[in-house]
């Protein structure tokens, strides 16, 4: 397995995998996600095998920070270690910095709570940790994990109006919550 920027002619196989992989509350406009990376605000890398691209990571650098954006595995080819692998070169690539996600709440009543936990788990397995930062938006309600340090409040908040603009910042409802219970 290979890991490697993605090219323009990978485009297709990561909306197909973009679509499939997230809800629609949870996902960008496709075009501005494309945007972003035209502007170098992001940057997309691919786990590939033979040329045949098994999953993506969508990253947001930011002064001592990195963004895991997004992370999708084609569905048809989950839960054989792709996932487990972009995160360890993510991990590797930005060693100099911390390195933040986002993931659903844990909520019981949730339709799908054994995916939120599954998530959860993956990423813990894969050395990420809470940094007790709670916040709910268009997307819902989230807990922010973090690798290599963990990150502050105001560095989320600032990290997230980066990431999506001062309008989309705006429009997103993005707020700190005080605890899991959100």
């Amino acid at each position: 397995m290979e890991f490697k920027t993605v090219t323009e002619q990978q485009w297709p196989k990561i909306k197909e995998i973009y679509m499939e992989a997230f809800p629609k509350r949870e996902r960008k406009p496709y075009v501005i996600l494309r945007h972003s990376v035209k502007k170098k605000k992001a940057v997309v890398m691919a786990a590939m095998e033979k040329e045949q691209l098994l999953g993506f990571t969508v990253l947001i650098p930011y002064k001592d920070m990195v963004m895991v954006d997004y992370l999708a595995v084609s569905s048809k080819i989950r839960s054989k270690g792709t996932g487990s692998y972009i995160l360890q070169n993510v991990c590797r690539e930005y060693a100099d910095k911390k390195i933040v996600l986002l993931i659903e709440c844990l909520d019981s009543a949730a339709e799908n709570r054994d995916q939120r936990a599954a998530r959860r788990k993956f990423y813990l397995k894969n050395g990420f940790t809470s940094s007790d930062i709670f916040i709910e938006g268009a997307s819902g309600k989230m807990e922010i994990l973090n690798y290599g340090g963990k990150v502050s409040q105001e560095d989320y908040i600032s990290l997230q109006k980066h990431a999506l603009g001062a309008i989309f910042f705006k429009l997103s409802g993005i707020k700190i919550v005080k605890s899991k219970t959100v």
